[in-house]
């Protein structure tokens, strides 16, 4: 195991966190026979800590690139290239290593500090970086965390039913009477039916 550096105060806080939950991870992968995706856990930790890191300094600089602007609702998404796969549901990274469960208040802590709701206001790319590991821990979003809510997308026009009737019988023409032999044989087959 190494130990995760930062270059930055508030960079170097979140990488002793992130040292620690790498270190729990890493004793486990030695051991377990999911040992390779641990290892990968490992490897992805230590991006987000490098990422975070880059994103302060530039933040400190005042060099931060423009936020991206929110796709619209509807619009198709970019295709992304295809990562290495990491479980997604919800509190998977306690599910396979229960004891990095202890870092969950230093993670809530490190969210509420006034340094990184300052960051947050003032790059809000952090929250990519962010969201994810709390997600991976279970821990609820705190308020200037969470995304805005997006607008409901308009309902789509169902498409129009068109029933097709049948033509009206064409009605006799004056004078002309219904033959007797045809009321005959429409009663013969109606009793027939019966």
């Amino acid at each position: 195991m190494w130990i995760l550096t930062a270059k930055t105060p508030l960079g170097q806080a979140f990488a002793a966190i992130l040292t620690g939950i790498c270190g729990i991870v890493a004793h486990h992968a030695v051991r377990s026979p999911i040992g390779a995706l641990l290892s990968a856990i490992h490897w992805r930790l230590n991006r987000l800590n490098n990422r975070l890191d880059a994103l302060i300094q530039r933040w400190l600089a005042g060099t931060l690139p423009a936020p991206r602007a929110r796709p619209a609702s509807g619009a198709p998404r970019p295709e992304r290239s295809k990562a290495p796969y990491y479980p997604a549901a919800p509190g998977w990274l306690l599910r396979l290593v229960q004891p990095t469960g202890q870092y969950i208040m230093q993670v809530e802590l490190f969210l509420a500090r006034p340094e990184t709701r300052a960051l947050l206001a003032a790059a809000p790319q952090a929250g990519r970086i962010l969201r994810p590991l709390c997600r991976a821990m279970l821990i609820p979003l705190p308020d200037h965390l969470r995304l805005p809510a997006r607008p409901k997308p308009a309902p789509k026009p169902r498409p129009r039913r068109v029933t097709i009737r049948p033509a009206p019988p064409e009605p006799y023409p004056p004078g002309r009477e219904i033959q007797p032999y045809v009321l005959a044989a429409a009663r013969a087959w109606r009793k027939a039916r019966i």
